[in-house]
């Protein structure tokens, strides 16, 4: 076989991964599910924020690092500075994300569980295939 012909066949392999891995940055899902409170202590404060990632495409996907921050009604109350890699497959996978929490953060998470009334967001970016997609969610309690 020509030469030429092996460069073409290269060129389009490497095509074909990068717009794959460029529809999977566009057409992942993110939705909040829920709070772990397991790992929380005072000598160190971390709760799991559990999150959905819903994965449209065929293609799977490692998602190697989540930075972000937590508020609670406006106020920040934790970051996240790394977790561990995950692989996303197609379909659905369930991610714990590790917020540490300052001390004020969980004073005021305590305060809020009691009247059941608040506003949680996080607003941060993932990491997934060397691709930085930002990740922003909410939800009312």
């Amino acid at each position: 076989m020509n030469k030429n012909y092996w460069g073409w066949i290269i060129f389009g392999v490497l095509g074909y991964i990068a717009y794959s891995k460029y529809l999977l940055s566009k057409s992942i899902n993110i939705f909040y599910k829920g709070l772990d409170f397991s790992r929380l202590s005072l000598t160190e404060p971390i709760l799991q924020l559990q999150v959905q990632v819903n994965n449209p495409t065929y293609t799977t996907a490692d998602l190697q690092n989540i930075s972000g921050d937590l508020y609670i009604d406006g106020a920040l109350v934790g970051s996240v500075f790394g977790i561990t890699p995950y692989t996303i497959a197609s379909g659905s996978t369930i991610i714990n994300i590790p917020v540490t929490l300052s001390y004020l953060g969980v004073a005021d998470l305590l305060r809020k569980f009691q009247t059941n009334k608040f506003y949680l967001e996080f607003k941060g970016n993932m990491l997934v295939d060397f691709i930085s997609i930002p990740l922003k969610f909410n939800y009312n309690f």
